[in-house]
């Protein structure tokens, strides 16, 4: 039996989202503190957390990175980063289904998009319209086949047609970025609202990690698209540092797996942890091992969290000197996001693991929920095999080959 589409939300009417980057951060850890009091059950019984996300969106984060000549705070890489890993730190479902409203906004400033585009997409999108995505096709070779269509009728007006795998976050949208094939061939993005007549929307997406991320399936029948909803996806073929931020998102939200894994770890050891039978000590806080297991758990967040940051560094460098169209410079760029992916995802992966060396067999508990941190973790890590990231660091090394310019290496 297919499954049923979910209702979309009612429309987002404008607030006002004032503040400096650093007034908008400061409100994000009561935000942040909730998402973790929610999290564990949430992502176990599979409620999409919507009035959490809706609470971000009051704090302003969502709109870092908008430059201030459209009304934004003109925030680097590193904030919107910094945000995402304080937001994966509560939920790290919640981080990811954000990935690609900010993903939008980076493409932006991209070498990808136009001066044009760049004048009409910000200030619609300002102040606090989430941006959702439906890129990947179901059928095709590759995630990056395109079998969905935005094609005029016999009256000229153009529709939309296809059916979107998993979309990340469309569900907490209010539009949705959909890349299709125009009329000549070329790949295109189609911004539409997802209330519009035939925007059918699925909470179906089944992976055992990263259950919440409002990543269902997304069906688009005759959807009436506006010339100027239309976008051209210029580029795909060259490198881009948006596509490099995409991929630096995914580290970020490794690093707030990380962070939530040494929070649970400490309060797991200082609220119910028993020592082993064999232990060197009376309480499992005074046990050398389970010490252990935490600092080393506390150093896999920070040391990920200091690699991801230089590499958003490595970003903001290169925007801030308008280097958007030097290749040598992108090149150099993706391959720093590619090293602190690999390095970052697999020390949190490692340490998803040792939380369970913090206590015995009740720290598998189903109400305790700590499985979702590897599970989560693990998930993010199967986007790009890591392997790929060690073997185009290790290419541009040694035969200053650049990397793939679709950043799916």
């Amino acid at each position: 039996m297919p499954p049923t589409p979910v209702a979309p939300r009612a429309p987002f009417v404008d607030e006002p989202l004032e503040g400096s980057v650093a007034e908008r951060l400061a409100r994000l850890p009561e935000g942040v503190a909730a998402l973790r009091r929610e999290d564990p059950a949430a992502e176990r019984n599979r409620v999409l957390q919507y009035d959490a996300v809706a609470a971000l969106r009051r704090t302003g984060v969502l709109d870092l990175r908008v430059p201030t000549r459209y009304g934004g705070p003109g925030g680097s890489v590193r904030d919107v980063l910094s945000a995402v890993i304080q937001i994966g730190r509560g939920s790290s479902n919640v981080a990811q289904a954000l990935r690609s409203h900010f993903g939008f906004h980076e493409r932006l400033l991209s070498n990808r998009a136009t001066p044009e585009e760049r004048d009409t997409w910000f200030p619609r999108v300002y102040p606090g319209l989430i941006v959702g995505n439906a890129i990947t096709d179901a059928g095709g070779r590759a995630p990056s086949s395109v079998d969905t269509k935005v094609l005029p009728d016999t009256a000229g007006v153009l529709r939309l047609n296809g059916y979107k795998f998993y979309s990340t976050g469309t569900l907490f949208a209010d539009v949705i970025a959909v890349s299709a094939l125009d009329a000549d061939g070329r790949d295109v993005q189609a911004i539409v609202p997802v209330d519009r007549p035939g925007v059918e929307l699925y909470d179906d997406w089944d992976g055992f990690g990263q259950r919440t991320t409002a990543s269902g399936g997304t069906r688009f029948t005759e959807v009436e698209v506006y010339p100027d909803e239309v976008i051209t996806a210029s580029g795909g073929d060259t490198l881009g540092h948006a596509t490099a931020f995409l991929q630096l998102y995914l580290a970020a939200v490794a690093v707030g797996i990380a962070y939530a894994v040494f929070d649970d770890a400490v309060d797991y050891v200082r609220t119910k942890a028993r020592p082993a039978a064999h232990s060197l000590a009376d309480t499992a806080g005074g046990d050398p091992f389970v010490l252990e297991a935490v600092g080393e758990i506390w150093s896999a967040a920070t040391s990920s969290e200091a690699i991801v940051l230089a590499a958003a560094d490595a970003i903001d460098e290169l925007v801030d000197n308008g280097r958007q169209h030097d290749d040598d410079a992108l090149a150099e760029v993706a391959i720093t996001v590619a090293r602190a992916q690999l390095v970052a995802e697999r020390l949190t992966i490692s340490a998803a693991e040792r939380l369970f060396d913090t206590g015995g067999a009740s720290a598998t508990a189903r109400k305790l929920n700590l499985d979702r941190h590897w599970r989560n973790a693990r998930t993010i890590a199967g986007h790009n095999p890591l392997k790929y990231k060690a073997y185009a660091a290790g290419n541009y090394a040694i035969n200053g080959v650049w990397p793939p310019a679709n950043g799916y290496f």
